[in-house]
């Protein structure tokens, strides 16, 4: 079955991917923040290949690659693509900003006036509120604990999503997100460049990661505009999954193994075989799990400093959760159904 086929249900595992990707980050950020980075599951067991946060944080790039690209094709005006992102990315990113002010203050060894009015305080409420330049670090917070000082490290990736937003939007405005052919030859030449000489794609503060997680996106991209021509069958993605698994230390460090990756996470999240409906009864809870996270784990352990990776992951999952339940129910869901209004109106005939 073909992904145009499958990607016109709505019935789907993308909520639960990206359930399960975030919480793949707490987790990861729980060896962290407790001072046992090294200790790290998938560190480990990769010889450092990857880590459980990068790889979570790559699944949503591939999915958002997909979505994002979908959502231009689908779309009739450059204006109602930018009002979608927006709507989707910028409530809780601005929750989530002052709330991690809110528990640094609260903390934190600066009384409340000194603490609004440090030019660092402001600095990181406004830019991380626009999301294109993160700060980490707020006055006073978090000095004592065994990652110290960084208030809400997720954040990193944002500029990087918006980034792609508008490579994304570039590429449908010159038509290369409805031209399968020109948009497969642009991605082969970038595939190719990217892998023999990586240092050519001098992206956001020149970190490997980035590269990594752009050309993620571009992986989600590249299946959309294929969907007419690409099977999704869930023996062939066992069999990509098995060669990921029993090869984690040469090819999980080369961009192929987005090929493979990808492959996975399309056939679980739209084989029809595969699919757990009742998930999205729920809610989409993985955008608030992402941006709440950090600073809920760093007050965790500010105040309870012998807290191990499994005691923080597990208490603040369960406070992120609740927080993320709150902002989906009362501000993401209600944003998003703005979008409808930035739709053009059809003209009678």
């Amino acid at each position: 079955m073909r992904i145009a086929l499958l990607a016109r249900e709505r019935n789907n595992n993308f909520n639960l991917l990206r359930f399960l990707a975030a919480s793949a980050v707490i987790f990861s950020h729980s060896y962290a923040l407790t001072g046992r980075g090294l200790d790290e599951p998938l560190l480990r067991w990769s010889d450092g290949a990857t880590y459980l946060g990068l790889s979570g944080v790559t699944v949503f790039f591939i999915i958002s690659g997909f979505l994002v690209s979908k959502s231009f094709t689908e779309r009739k005006t450059l204006a109602a693509f930018a009002a979608a992102r927006a709507l989707r990315i910028y409530p809780a990113l601005v929750a989530a900003t002052l709330f991690s002010a809110v528990l640094a203050v609260a903390l934190g060894t600066l009384p409340w006036r000194e603490f609004l009015s440090d030019p660092q305080t402001q600095h990181f409420v406004v830019r991380n509120s626009f999301g294109w330049r993160i700060e980490y670090f707020l006055p006073g917070a978090f000095l004592d604990n065994p990652y110290p000082r960084a208030v809400n490290g997720s954040l990193w990736s944002v500029p990087i999503e918006l980034s792609m937003y508008v490579a994304c939007a570039l590429a449908g405005t010159l038509g290369l997100l409805y031209r399968r052919v020109a948009f497969n030859i642009v991605f082969v030449a970038g595939f190719v460049i990217f892998t023999l000489r990586p240092d050519w794609f001098t992206l956001y503060n020149h970190v490997p990661h980035v590269r990594l997680l752009a050309l993620a996106f571009a992986t989600g991209s590249l299946a959309w505009v294929n969907r007419d021509v690409i099977p999704l069958s869930p023996w062939a993605a066992a069999v990509a999954l098995l060669v990921l698994v029993v090869n984690p230390g040469e090819i999980l460090r080369g961009p192929f193994s987005l090929i493979l990756l990808a492959y996975v996470v399309l056939t679980f999240a739209l084989h029809p075989t595969l699919r757990f409906a009742a998930f999205n009864r729920i809610g989409d809870y993985s955008y608030g799990l992402y941006v709440y996270a950090f600073p809920i784990q760093q007050a965790l352990v500010n105040v309870k400093h012998d807290l191990d990776p499994f005691g923080l992951f597990a208490a603040a999952f369960a406070l992120t959760l609740l927080m993320a339940m709150a902002s989906w129910h009362g501000m993401e869901k209600p944003a998003l159904g703005l979008k409808s209004r930035f739709r053009p109106r059809l003209q009678p005939a």
